[in-house]
This record gives C-alpha cells, structure tokens and sequence, in this order.
C-alpha cells in the first residue's frame, strides 16, 4: 500500500508568499498546540499545494474527480480558524476544468495582490495511444470567480512542442513575472521546464527569447518537481535524471535571463552519484546553504533522503554522509515530499512513514548535521494516524504557526488533511 500512495503523489507532482520565520527562534514543539481536521468533499481529492496568506487565509490547491469522469483542478478556500471560507466559490470548494479532459492541479501561486495561480497539466488529445498534456494555469480572483484577463479567459496553455508537458512548481520572480518549473518532452525523451510568465498568462519572451527553456541532463527522461530562487535571482531546480532506467537525484542552476549558472555543479547541472534509484521533490534555501529532501528505493525499502549544499553545489561534508543523510534507521517505508527551514539549525520534513498496518503522514525534524532533533515530537517524529493511509503532502510556516495538508486515503477515496500547529494560548492571525 505504501508504493500505492507513493504512486499516486508521484503522478500528481509529474500529471511563495510564504517566508520563513524572521526571528528565527527555535521551534520548540512542548511549546506548540496542534488542531486538524479531514474534509470529504464526496469526491476523491488528492491536494498537493498549500499557500497562506499574511492574514492567515489557507489556500489549498490539488486534483479531484467525480466518479469515472476525468479529473480537475481542485482549489479550497478556508479562513484562519480551519473552517472552510463559505464566500468563497462554491462554500470555500471549487472543481475547475481547463479542458474536455484530464486537468492536474499541481501547485499554488498567491499573488501581491491577493490572486490565486494554479499550474498543473492538461491533457488535450492523443498521438499514437500516448495521451498528450501541456502546462496549464489558471488565475481566481479572491472570490474563487476567473480572472479572465489572464490569458484572455482566465487559463492558459503552453505548448512546449513535443508529446508531454506538466507544471510541477510556481515560484514568484518579481512584481511583473513568475516562473513555472515542470517537464516537458524534448521529442526524445524529457527534460527539465522552465517557463517564465508575466501576471497577465503571456510568455516572457526576455527569458531565452521564447519564455521558455529546456534542461537535458543527457541521459534519458530528466523531471524538475521543485524550485527555489536564490537571493542573487537565479533559480535552483531539483528533481531526477535517468541514467538508463535508474533515476538519480538531479540539481540545475539558472540564471535570471535562463542560462546555465556554469559556476554551479559540472556547468550547471549536477546528479548525484550514489547507486539507488532515488529523487528530490521539494528544496528550500537559507542564506547560502540549500537543503533538498525526497527519497530513494534501496529495492526493500524506500527511505527519506536529504542532502546539503551552498549555492554553488558544493556539498556540506559535515551533513550526513558526505553531504547526504538517507533515513535507513526507519525500519520501515519512509518518503519526504515537502521541507521546510526553521531557522539555521532546525529543518522540518513532511511526508509519510510506514506503520505496521499502514503508512501514517510524519514530520520529521532534522538539524544542520542530519540528526533528528530529539526534542521534537517522538525522539524526533510526529506521526498522524487517522486509520487508512496517510501522507502530508507541503508545509507552510508564516505568523508562527506551521500549516500542514496532507492526503487521508485508502483504496477507494482519498479526503483532505489540514493540520496546524501553534503556540500554546496564541491562536490568533496577528
């Protein structure tokens, strides 16, 4: 069951106004009060995005279907106290359908001005039994209702020219453009994706010359699921790269105009040598140090994985092994799908560990040399069992408070998780 819900995450990531903490004070969970809560919208809901606003709005995006039909872009609105905001489209729920066919919701842009971007995929057609998908996005008003001056009818599709593309992750660049870090196919096989739009859903063409840049590692199929930009402007991309049919852990650095940084890694690119299959689905950078987690399949078990390194791909020996910590001390099935930087010594992990019976949503918290930090939850773990199978799926931290969803699931239905967890007698937005 475990390689059941991996499986399904994995489709979903390949189918940030949020900043860490300012005092940077230790995150001491004896200090914290959690609250959760599992919502059935009838459907089976599978969310993968989370964003908070500064006044404390939750903003949930992902995938949902009815039944047999196709599925869609999931977008949910709750307010600061967990309840879901009724003002908002369809009582806080939206189903949005970018095309007559499958639509993959895969992550969630805010706005400065308090819109919501959704990029994901959209399959529009089939060429020779391959079913065919480009990046879409989508753009919502507050009020759930489409920004229709986006793109001209409030959703876009970009072609990258070949069989599939799929937008993994959206990061802001500036108060003009924002990027869209995904796949797509070079014809042969896929590369990393990046494209670069302006708020209106129109390619910015100062980026390469056509808005849009591939990353071919030369090997087989390459896949970017996350991104961050660095302070100097430039973006770091994680994912995998294929040597044959074994995916290894994969790292590009671009710049601002979306060249390869050549100072960074082995002219720009790097993969990591070891020999399991693994890769990365989520990084996060502070100052100049860059940590990435995911995980990789020793072939008994899959294991949590995090590595450490600095801006320009050096690896921080003193972390783990030689730059890299795999979580074999978990007996057990163990994935990362989101990290998160408290401050300069504490690194948050979410994603799922393996129980006897199922697989329940974990946190994990590290420090900057790859031990658990005991203090935090069970000699380091949080565990979250609701009685099926369980995986957080991104974290969020902003006014002091960790914000956490995740996917409640077994074979038939699939429910969303929103856990947050804040300061003992402090639970208000400000």
């Amino acid at each position: 069951m475990m390689k059941t819900v991996i499986h399904i995450i994995i489709l979903v990531l390949i189918c940030s106004s949020c900043q860490l903490l300012e005092d940077q004070e230790t995150f001491d969970y004896d200090l914290y009060n959690s609250s959760f809560g599992i919502f059935d919208f009838g459907f089976y809901e599978v969310p993968q995005s989370l964003e908070v606003s500064q006044n404390c709005d939750i903003y949930i995006s992902g995938t949902t279907s009815k039944m047999h039909d196709p599925t869609d872009y999931l977008l949910l609105k709750f307010n600061f106290d967990g309840k879901l905001d009724t003002k908002f489209s369809d009582n806080g729920h939206m189903m949005f359908d970018i095309d007559a066919g499958i639509d993959e919701g895969n992550q969630l842009l805010l706005t400065d001005d308090n819109k919501i971007i959704i990029g994901g995929r959209s399959n529009h057609g089939v060429d020779i039994g391959t079913v065919l998908f480009d990046y879409s996005l989508a753009k919502f008003n507050d009020n759930g209702v489409l920004d229709k001056s986006f793109g001209g009818e409030g959703k876009v599709i970009t072609d990258f020219g070949y069989r599939d593309d799929a937008i993994n992750k959206l990061i802001s660049n500036d108060e003009k453009t924002f990027y869209a870090i995904g796949r797509a196919s070079n014809g042969k096989d896929d590369d990393f994706a990046i494209a670069r739009y302006d708020y209106d859903g129109n390619l910015d063409f100062t980026f390469n010359d056509i808005g849009r840049v591939w990353i071919d590692f030369g090997m087989s199929d390459d896949v970017a699921y996350t991104a961050e930009k660095t302070h100097e402007g430039d973006i770091i991309i994680g994912g995998s790269s294929n040597s044959g049919a074994t995916p290894k852990v994969a790292f590009a650095k671009i710049k601002s105009d979306g060249t390869l940084d050549t100072s960074f890694g082995d002219n720009g690119l790097k993969v990591w040598k070891f020999s399991p299959p693994g890769l990365i689905y989520d990084l996060d950078i502070n100052g100049n140090d860059v940590y990435a987690s995911g995980f990789i399949d020793n072939l008994v078990t899959f294991n949590i994985l995090v590595t450490k390194f600095d801006l320009e791909g050096k690896i921080d020996k003193n972390f783990g092994k030689n730059g890299t910590k795999i979580f074999s001390d978990f007996k057990s099935d163990s994935i990362s799908t989101s990290i998160h930087i408290i401050n300069d010594h504490q690194i948050l992990l979410a994603g799922t560990i393996k129980n006897n019976k199922n697989e329940d949503a974990a946190l994990v918290m590290i420090d900057n040399k790859a031990n658990l930090d005991l203090s935090f939850g069970n000699q380091g773990v949080f565990t979250f069992d609701a009685g099926k199978n369980e995986i957080f799926t991104d974290i969020k931290m902003v006014n002091d408070k960790l914000y956490v969803i995740g996917l409640h699931s077994d074979e038939d239905e699939g429910d969303v998780i929103l856990f947050r967890m804040y300061k003992q007698n402090v639970n208000s937005c400000n």
